[in-house]
C-alpha cells in the first residue's frame, strides 16, 4: 500500500484565545473545563498559565498565553497560535 494525499474537510469551529487574563470568559465558553494555573503550581512548565480538560483523552492539558481553545464536534482542545493561524480563518461570530 502506498501513501495517499488527503485534504482537510472544510469545517467550522468555535474558538477563543487565552490571553492570560480572560479566565472567566474561557471558563464560561468551555462549560467549566478551563482553569488558571497559579505560579506556584507551574513546576513542570513555567510557561503554562492555564489548563483545559480534553475529553477525547480524559486529561487536563496545560495552556500558554496566546494559545487558542477550540471547540468542535470532538470537544475542546488547545492549539498553538501559529498552527491556528495557518489552519483557520474567521468565518463569523459564534452562535
Amino acid at each position: 500500500m502506498s501513501a495517499q494525499r488527503f485534504r482537510k474537510k472544510p469545517v467550522e469551529v468555535e474558538a477563543m484565545q487565552w490571553t492570560g487574563s480572560n479566565r472567566n470568559a474561557l471558563f464560561d465558553f468551555t462549560g467549566g473545563l478551563f482553569g488558571r494555573v497559579h505560579p506556584e503550581d507551574r513546576t513542570d512548565d513555567p510557561d503554562q498559565t492555564g489548563e483545559i480538560f480534553v475529553g477525547a483523552n480524559s486529561v487536563w492539558v496545560g495552556v500558554e498565553d496566546g494559545e487558542w481553545i477550540i471547540h468542535d464536534s470532538g470537544g475542546f482542545y488547545p492549539c498553538k497560535p501559529d498552527i491556528f493561524e495557518a489552519t483557520y480563518e474567521l468565518a463569523g461570530e459564534a452562535s
